[in-house]
């Protein structure tokens, strides 16, 4: 297993209230950024258009195999409510 953080603001590696690292996941190990949409929100993976890596802003895709301590940004066609 590994962890993985997942962000929206990835500045300010924060959620949308500010709040600093407010969630860890842990996940298996392999995991895609895809994959890991779907763990946060079954919303997130459907509309699901790609990630950002938080420590180098790369954007990365669907098939993107995540590692350990990953600070992760979902950007998806449709935002959750």
């Amino acid at each position: 297993m590994i962890t993985v953080y997942p962000v929206e603001d990835i500045e300010h590696l924060s959620d949308h209230d500010g709040r600093l690292l407010p969630d860890t996941y842990l996940v298996p190990k392999g995991i895609t950024a895809r994959l890991f949409a779907y763990v946060i929100h079954s919303e997130l993976g459907d509309n699901f258009l790609y990630a950002i890596d938080a420590r180098d802003k790369r954007r990365i895709g669907e098939n993107a195999i995540l590692k350990d301590r990953d600070v992760i940004s979902i950007a998806s066609a449709k935002k959750r409510a």
